[in-house]
């Protein structure tokens, strides 16, 4: 018989057991091999819903878990002198590096970590705040589509300089080696062969991924006279492991070959003593890293095709008068050899294409800035979530009109829009070159015409336009802005050239 139909059984089996046993499982022992040796770990409710998940078995009712609103803690959490900051993607604790290249290394307490979603790129982020020895600080960690993803980052303190550790993560129950899981009855339809399904246990390949169930199956007599497959359905104690990402289940051959010893009545072993199918469990993930290996050894090794490509020069042409083309071509070798060639022939296009001539767009010259400065400041309704203060955003630009203060006031102070990611500026006039970070192209380019209904200016017919959007969570905030009015004035000036302080109106309040 095939092994197909074990598959099918195990994989119902594990729906079975996710919703008949449901949140009683949290806590339950999961063995791993981490740094070498077999270790216990429990079981947590987000591990289940995820098993549920990756095992494709529709809905499952495994508990009501509260809305988790913290990223996971690992390692050290407070220490008596200093360490660095770290950060746990599922790889083990490694020291956090800024934007300068530089770890956070005067961390003295982790104080909070959650994940929120970026009004600025539409991802869930993780954030972590902490003291050192000059304040406290946080950190905005990177984008991910769903906040179960950035939920998985976990942080901790790394001590140096003699450090200890006074606080570590929260306290982990004692696993659970025996949970209480029923025997599954399941009857294959493609065989007619009905086996008997059992709990063997939990296994997870490190301590931070979602671990997979090991099932001993065995034939039930009845199913014998069904089946209609060569061999019948005769199998005993043959246990399936199935991995937790959606793998194909994996059968355990335990030590000495054949068929294997009883069940053990289900459950788990205590931790002093390890399953029997815990060491070849380990050696067959071992082998298949070795299988990975050995086609990856075979790709690299496998004839790749030749390849060519043009590069057109717009401003050069040849001896017909026709644009210059230059192609680039490999002779099609072997998957190192020709990527090799490959990557050096970018090389070459890149530095064929700057010895080239470049067209280049716009004016020859930018024409001559005129009239008078006018500085618009501008401050959010509400404060920005990378800190306690307000957004604030400036807009300087040119005006003709020779206005007084008072019509610039009643042309701005009624203004209101919507700041984001979006930045929108125009050049080519003589009003300057204009800027806003707005919530779209359309919002900026609303806000600079307003600007130039006063400056004299219409930027659909003179200059041009341009947008490029910031994918950073640090730039382009969102915030509603208006005229600000801190301190009852209006933050509105209009003056050319002087260094004392702007004459600005007051506000009627």
């Amino acid at each position: 018989m095939t092994t197909e139909a074990l598959d099918r059984a195990a994989s119902y089996a594990t729906c079975q057991m996710l919703g008949a046993t449901g949140d009683a499982l949290v806590g339950t022992a999961v063995w791993t091999a981490r740094a070498g040796a077999v270790a216990l770990i429990p079981l947590g409710l987000g591990a289940l819903s995820y098993m549920a998940q990756n095992a494709l078995c529709g809905p499952q009712d495994i508990g009501n878990p509260p809305d988790i609103e913290q990223n996971a803690e690992s390692g050290c959490q407070q220490v008596d002198g200093v360490g660095y900051l770290g950060v746990d993607d599922g790889s083990g604790l490694v020291p956090l590096f800024g934007s300068n290249n530089q770890p956070a290394s005067n961390v003295i307490e982790i104080l909070d970590t959650k994940p929120f979603l970026s009004g600025t790129t539409g991802l869930w982020t993780a954030l972590v705040s902490w003291r050192w020895t000059g304040g406290n600080d946080q950190y905005v960690g990177p984008g991910y589509p769903t906040k179960d993803e950035a939920l998985k980052l976990k942080w901790g303190i790394i001590p140096r300089d003699g450090a200890s550790c006074v606080r570590g993560p929260q306290d982990y129950p004692t696993p659970n080696p025996n949970p209480v899981v029923p025997d599954v009855t399941y009857e294959d339809e493609a065989t007619g062969c009905v086996f008997n399904v059992q709990f063997d246990g939990f296994y997870a390949e490190t301590e931070n991924t979602i671990p997979g169930t090991v099932w001993n199956i065995t034939q039930q007599i009845e199913g014998r006279a069904t089946s209609t497959v060569v061999g019948g359905c005769a199998v005993n104690n043959i246990r399936i492991y199935k991995p937790s990402n959606g793998g194909p289940n994996i059968p355990i051959e335990p030590p000495g070959g054949g068929g294997g010893g009883g069940g053990g009545g289900g459950g788990v072993p205590d931790p002093g003593d390890p399953p029997p199918w815990l060491a070849p469990l380990i050696d067959v993930l071992g082998g298949a890293a070795a299988v990975l290996i050995a086609d990856l050894i075979r790709m690299l090794g496998e004839y790749a095709e030749e390849a060519d490509w043009t590069l057109n020069y717009p401003c050069e042409v040849d001896e017909e008068g026709n644009p210059k083309v230059k192609t680039y071509t490999t002779g099609g070798f072997g998957f190192v050899k020709e990527m090799h060639l490959r990557t050096n022939l970018l090389a070459e296009m890149i530095n064929d294409q700057f010895n080239g001539k470049t067209p280049i767009c716009g004016p020859d010259e930018p024409p001559e800035p005129e009239g008078e400065f006018r500085t618009i400041s501008f401050r959010s309704e509400k404060t920005s979530p990378y800190g306690n203060s307000r957004l604030r955003k400036r807009l300087r630009y040119r005006s003709q009109q020779g206005v007084g203060l008072d019509a610039l006031v009643d042309h701005w102070k009624d203004f209101q829009w919507e700041a984001g990611p979006f930045r929108v500026r125009h050049t080519g006039s003589s009003w300057g070159a204009p800027e806003v970070w707005a919530s779209s192209e359309d919002e900026g380019k609303r806000v600079l015409r307003h600007a130039a209904g006063e400056a004299g200016v219409d930027p659909d017919k003179v200059g041009r336009w341009s947008t490029r959007r910031s994918n950073s969570s640090r730039r382009g905030v969102s915030g509603t802005m208006n005229v600000d009015t801190t301190g009852g004035y209006y933050w509105i000036t209009e003056r050319d050239g002087s260094s004392h302080r702007p004459v600005v109106a007051l506000t009627s309040e």
